[in-house]
C-alpha cells in the first residue's frame, strides 16, 4: 500500500468474522455428524457464540466502510490566491468546484504560465490520478473557493461504476495532456 492511500483498518475484522463464522458452522457440521449432548452443548454455545461475533464484526465492516467513505469526500474553502496543490506534489484528491475560480500554473524554466482558468462546474487534479504521476500544475483560488474532493482510493471505484462519469475524465484526461490513461488507470 501507498504511503499516501487511506488505511483499512476494517481488513483485520473481515478476517475475524470470517474466521468465526467458519468455526461456529464447524460446531454445527460437528452437531450434525455426532448428535450427542456434548456436541449440542458445543454448537449452542461456543458454536452460536462465533457465529453471532462473526455477524458483530460484519457490521464493524460495514460501518467502518461508509464512515471512511463520507471522510473521503471533503468540502474545502481557499480564499483568493491559496494555493489548493503544486506542481509535483503527490496526487491524492480530485477536486469540483462549486463556486469561485481557480488558475493553473505551470513552472517553466522558472516563469509561472498560466495554462487555464477554471470555474464552478468544472474538476482539476484527474491528472495526476489517472496517470499515477506527480502533479503537472500548481492550481491556485483566482477568487475565493468553494470545492467538494475526493480521495483517490474512492475516485476510482466511483468512475468505474459511473460510466458518463467515467467517459467525461477520460475525454479531459485525453485533452489536456495529449495521451490516453493507462489501462491501469481505468480498472484500477
Amino acid at each position: 500500500m501507498a504511503t499516501h492511500d487511506l488505511p483499512h483498518p476494517h481488513d483485520k475484522y473481515v478476517v475475524a468474522s470470517a474466521l468465526l463464522t467458519v468455526a461456529g458452522l464447524a460446531t454445527a457440521l460437528v452437531y450434525t455428524v455426532s448428535s450427542t449432548p456434548y456436541t449440542m452443548v458445543l454448537f449452542l454455545g461456543l458454536g452460536q457464540m462465533c457465529i453471532g461475533l462473526g455477524m458483530v464484526f460484519l457490521v464493524a465492516v460495514i460501518a467502518l466502510d461508509v464512515k471512511a467513505r463520507l471522510q473521503s469526500v471533503v468540502e474545502r474553502r481557499f480564499r483568493a490566491g491559496d494555493v489548493v496543490f503544486r506542481q509535483g506534489d503527490f496526487p491524492d484528491r480530485l477536486y469540483l468546484i462549486g463556486q469561485g475560480e481557480v488558475e493553473v500554473i505551470r513552472t517553466e524554466d522558472g516563469k509561472e504560465v498560466v495554462l487555464a482558468r477554471m470555474k464552478a462546474g468544472e474538476f482539476f487534479g484527474e491528472m495526476g490520478i489517472l496517470g499515477n504521476t506527480p502533479r503537472t500544475a500548481t492550481v491556485k483560488a483566482a477568487t475565493d473557493l468553494e470545492t467538494l474532493s475526493i480521495h483517490r482510493n474512492y475516485f476510482r471505484p466511483l468512475i468505474a461504476y459511473v460510466p458518463a462519469w467515467r467517459d467525461r475524465l477520460f475525454d479531459e484526461y485525453r485533452r489536456r495532456s495529449g495521451t490516453p490513461p493507462s489501462a491501469k488507470g481505468r480498472t484500477s
